[in-house]
């Protein structure tokens, strides 16, 4: 009969995600990690094929806590328009509200890694069509309910946000102290919203 395991997964996989998500994944050594998630290189091999695939496990448990903040963010507001608010929003508090500002994983590693990992491309390429999916689908109840402008596509307006909250948690690393990200998320909104006469 196997042993069963001496440690909880999860709390694992959370403190090599903060590990790599502060650091990196080239900068992260398997020492940070050991030291991270308080297990020895044993515990971690057996637990894991490699670096690699532990960097796998803990981006994919950040992705997959993303999309259900993102889901519930959008489909539990009372109004698409205040949905996308706080979709927004959420993206303004990661960059303001980090005791380092380390930006948003996802972005930092579609910038070190997606150019030449296939695997990790793949699991951010699903990661962004599931949210554009339910961005696009937001704005489309907003257009009916004539809360956000329907003279461009669902889509392209989907996308500008997308890419807006890329910029956003990506330039924060570096300019987070001369960014009012609250104002970049008010006229991220104006772009979107019917424009009075």
């Amino acid at each position: 009969m196997a042993r069963p395991r001496e440690f909880d997964m999860n709390q694992a996989l959370d403190a090599a995600l903060n590990t790599f998500w502060t650091q990196g994944y080239e900068a992260t050594s398997m020492t940070d990690l050991m030291e991270a998630t308080g297990l020895h290189k044993g515990s971690l091999y057996k637990a894991f094929e490699d670096k690699h695939d532990l960097f796998m496990k803990s981006l994919t448990r950040y992705l997959d806590n993303a999309w259900t903040m993102s889901q519930a963010t959008l489909t539990e507001a009372q109004k698409p328009l205040d949905g996308l608010r706080a979709w927004l929003g959420g993206a303004a508090q990661l960059c303001s509200k980090q005791p380092i500002q380390r930006g948003c994983m996802a972005m930092n590693t579609a910038v070190e890694l997606g150019p030449h990992d296939g695997e990790i491309a793949n699991l951010l390429r699903s990661h962004h069509a599931r949210v554009s999916e339910l961005l696009v689908k937001t704005i489309e109840r907003g257009q009916r309910a004539g809360e956000i402008r329907s003279d461009l596509s669902a889509d392209q307006i989907a996308k500008s946000c997308f890419i807006f909250t890329a910029g956003l948690v990506s330039t924060s690393k570096v300019l987070g102290d001369t960014i009012d990200f609250e104002e970049m998320v008010a006229t991220q909104l104006q772009c979107i919203t019917p424009q009075k006469d």
